[in-house]
């Protein structure tokens, strides 16, 4: 049997069945290089078009519709935040009352009396808080009338649970300065309000 010869390379001679062939190759790479055009300028588009939004965005009217929507967001947030805070000051007031009203014994209960007027104010802070926020996202405007309330309302809780054995005359003496300021504060913006009416 006679093998049959395998052709030889010769010096110069390209292997037509081979994948790399130069005629191929030039094909890959000019498909190679149209691809990196093709990202590159759709990179620069985009890039470009960001820019442009940027640009937009930064302009005042856009940038302010951007802060007011911010805002509302975040007093959204907020409003929720406090919504779980009163639920949770009223949870702890219940869980206190049960347990002073069970475990005090009696004719003891007076003592405590302040401690549970001070919870329950706590929580009507809490309350007007949540009405300073809800009415922030009904009118986008701060109400400083409901802000001079709920101050009202902190210090006279702070009065209210006021052990007078434990503070010093300068003490009261600044509580009083600041109801006095601002009661007449809520005073002088009731009547603005009504004279814009």
């Amino acid at each position: 049997m006679q093998k049959k010869k395998v052709p030889s390379k010769h010096k110069g001679q390209i292997d037509k069945t081979s994948f790399f062939h130069p005629l191929d190759l030039s094909w890959w790479f000019f498909f190679f290089l149209f691809a990196v055009d093709f990202l590159l300028q759709r990179a620069v588009q985009q890039m470009q078009k960001l820019f442009k939004q940027i640009a937009e965005s930064l302009k005042d009217d856009s940038f302010i519709h951007s802060i007011e929507k911010i805002e509302v967001v975040v007093s959204k947030l907020l409003s929720l935040f406090m919504v779980i805070v009163i639920i949770a000051s009223i949870f702890d007031l219940g869980v206190f009352l049960v347990q002073e009203l069970f475990t005090t014994p009696h004719g003891k209960f007076n003592a405590i009396l302040f401690e549970i007027f001070g919870l329950f104010l706590n929580i009507l802070i809490a309350l007007e808080i949540l009405e300073n926020l809800t009415g922030y996202l009904k009118k986008h405007v701060l109400q400083v009338e409901l802000v001079i309330v709920t101050s009202l309302i902190a210090i006279a809780r702070k009065i209210i649970i006021l052990d007078l054995r434990k503070v010093t005359g300068i003490d009261i003496i600044g509580l009083g300065i600041a109801i006095l300021a601002l009661s007449i504060s809520y005073l002088i913006i009731r009547f603005s309000n009504k004279q814009k009416i």
